[in-house]
This record gives structure tokens, sequence and C-alpha cells, in this order.
């Protein structure tokens, strides 16, 4: 072999390795930019994130503020009536009171419960029916009045 042979395939290797490398960087830039782009993605879900939470945040205080705005109205007897009638039968009647509360309330989410179970009867049958109610919906909702 002569020195031009040699000359000749080391620079045939030589044109096939930076043809590699350029190959390579390209794929390189291409995936640093498709980072660049998932980085962006990231931090404008985690953005919405924080946003949606705080809003979760705000929306849990003004229910527990107003469930116990309604729990302290229905604990506190009138001011009327404590001034009329002793201590003593202040407390029987605001006991009976809150019994008799808590039996209609009862009542009322038997009431609930039995009529949707008849909606769900109902709605099993009319399948195809334009008014269609979130059932699964109602019940947490009354679930979770219930467990308050």
């Amino acid at each position: 072999m002569t020195n031009n042979q040699t000359i000749e395939k080391l620079n045939d290797g030589l044109t096939q390795l930076i043809d590699a490398y350029e190959k390579l960087q390209n794929k390189n830039e291409k995936l640093e930019d498709n980072i660049k782009e998932l980085e962006a993605k990231n931090s404008d879900l985690e953005y919405k994130l924080s946003d949606f939470s705080d809003s979760n945040d705000q929306q849990d205080s003004k229910m527990d503020g107003m469930l116990n705005k309604i729990k302290s109205l229905l604990s506190t007897p009138s001011a009327s009536s404590v001034a009329s009638t002793p201590s003593f039968e202040v407390e029987e009647e605001v006991s009976e009171q809150t019994e008799t509360i808590d039996k209609e309330f009862q009542e009322d989410t038997e009431e609930s419960s039995d009529s949707i179970l008849d909606i769900k009867l109902n709605n099993n049958d009319n399948a195809e029916s334009t008014n269609k109610i979130d059932l699964g919906r109602m019940e947490s909702l009354l679930n979770g009045l219930n467990n308050r």
C-alpha cells in the first residue's frame, strides 16, 4: 500500500466520523429543544396547579365558614327566649329544639335517600330521558351534610 492509498483511506474514515458527529450534534440539539419545551409546559402546569389549589383552599374556607355560621345559628337560642325564661328551662328548650331538628333532618335525609332510590329506579327505566340528574353527586352532597 502506498502513502496515497493510506491517506485516502484515512480521509474517508475522517469524513465518515465528521458526518456521524454532525448527525449526533443535530439529534442532541433537537433533544435539548424538546427538553426546554417540556420544562416550559411543566412550569405552566405547576402554576395552574397552584392556582387551582389556592382556589380550592378559598372555597373550602368559605364553606367551613358558612357551615360554622349555620351551626352557631342552630345551636344558640334567641335573645328574647333567654331573657324571659330561667336558664334551666332554656337548656331544656334548646335540647328539645335540637332533638326536633335532628329528627327532622334524619327524616329529610331518609326521604331524600328514598327519593334518590326512586329517581335511580326511574332513571334506569328512562335511560334516554332529557332530565338526567347526577345522582352520585347528590348522594355525596347529602352524605357530606350528614357527616358534618
